[in-house]
């Protein structure tokens, strides 16, 4: 009784984890430059949040404040004298102030409003970094472990008899047959590869009665351009009569 061959398992299973790995980097590049356009939209925005806040942070409030408690103090002294003559300074000064004091409130408000954008914008800042670091941690995971995978042996598939016009009922099916069989190991799945392909295994009398079918079909006397019409004209051609031709 046989038992199974540990090594080949082995070997299979390290196939099927480096085609995973494989498969994973694939996506990789794509995953790092969406954080990278990520990261660089999220800069932009955490400079502009920064010079708007410097900016209102640089308005001379306070110097506005003090003028106006300076206009308002002056005005105080000369009330009594003005009163009777109806001075409206210090009206004004009262006007002044209120009007500062709407832009004192209206400052800390932006300044508070830019401040809450510019902590959301370093938080998803901060976790767009972590989910690169994730990737590229992994990325460099994958590699190492891919440098240091054992080698798959390729297995070889072996080529196809060439056919060169015996009329010997046997010696074309096993032909075609032969090259059905290249077509699946060699994943051979488009019509026109097919075709290029078989011909190149005719020689001889084949080689010849293709060279003249091209030409037919070259001038537009004939068609094959899929495998089962190549087959069946190969039949028709080099298949001995009064013997069942294979389809």
């Amino acid at each position: 009784m046989s038992s199974a061959d540990p090594s080949g398992k082995t070997q299979r299973d390290r196939l099927a984890e480096l085609e995973e790995q494989m498969l994973y980097l694939v996506e990789v590049p794509d995953s790092i430059r969406y954080f990278e356009s990520r990261l660089e939209e999220i800069f932009e925005k955490v400079g502009t949040i920064d010079e708007v806040a410097g900016r209102v942070e640089g308005l001379p409030i306070q110097e506005l404040l003090a003028r106006v408690d300076t206009l308002k103090a002056n005005t105080n002294v000369r009330r009594t004298i003005n009163y009777e003559r109806g001075d409206s300074s210090s009206s004004f000064a009262i006007y002044m102030e209120e009007r500062v004091s709407e832009l004192d409130s209206s400052q800390k408000t932006l300044l508070e409003m830019i401040n809450g954008m510019s902590e959301d914008f370093r938080a998803t800042l901060d976790i767009v970094k972590n989910e690169i670091a994730d990737v590229n941690t992994r990325l460099s995971l994958t590699m190492r472990a891919m440098a240091n995978q054992v080698p798959v042996t390729k297995v070889k598939v072996p080529e196809p008899k060439p056919f060169c016009g015996a009329r010997d009922a046997k010696a074309l099916e096993n032909f075609i047959f032969d090259l059905e069989q290249y077509f699946k190991a060699t994943n051979t799945v488009t019509e026109e590869a097919k075709v290029t392909l078989t011909t190149m295994y005719l020689c001889k009398d084949v080689k010849l009665w293709w060279r003249f079918r091209y030409m037919d079909i070259q001038e537009g006397r004939c068609t094959i351009d899929t495998w089962d019409v190549l087959k069946k004209e190969l039949c028709s051609q080099f298949f001995p009569e009064n013997v069942e031709i294979l389809t």
